[in-house]
């Protein structure tokens, strides 16, 4: 293997990219709930992450990142540990909603969103890279390069 070659990063093939989900979450406190906007964004070159941006009052924004299999899973069982609790609702709507509870269980929010929409946008990140194709969207030298640079 020549030295240039060894050097050489394989750019995984490109895929076109999955729109955003924008919708309405409610924050549910005690009976009420309160609207929250949400929108939830995928990149096919960070295959396995789901990242929400909720926008509060007052301008704040919160990010989270989540497992995409975990979302998926939360849409039908009750799923995740620690800061991070999936679990479906059977109520709001024909396919209910999603709950989820975030942050640490002495201080964590509660917010649901449309089980249903979930489920559509979820469908649509799976058609560009389906299970068990999220490896082969990762520049595999690239990341050890970067893993092993020198500050």
């Amino acid at each position: 293997m020549s030295e240039s070659s060894r050097h050489e990063t394989t750019q995984p093939p490109p895929v076109p990219p999955v729109r955003s989900w924008h919708t309405t979450a409610r924050q549910a406190l005690g009976e009420i709930g309160l609207p929250v906007e949400a929108t939830f964004h995928y990149d096919p070159d960070d295959p396995w992450a789901v990242r929400i941006t909720f926008r509060l009052p007052l301008s704040r924004v919160v990010d989270w990142t989540f497992s995409r299999d975990l979302l998926r899973s939360g849409a039908r069982v009750l799923s995740g540990e620690g800061d991070v609790r999936l679990w479906p609702l059977r109520c709001g709507g024909r396919e209910g909603r999603v709950r989820m509870r975030l942050g640490p269980a002495e201080a964590f929010a509660l917010v649901d969103v449309d089980r249903a929409g979930l489920r559509r946008w979820l469908d649509e990140t799976y058609g560009a890279v389906p299970e068990g194709g999220e490896a082969a969207r990762i520049d595999w030298a690239a990341e050890t390069s970067q893993l092993f640079a020198r500050p």
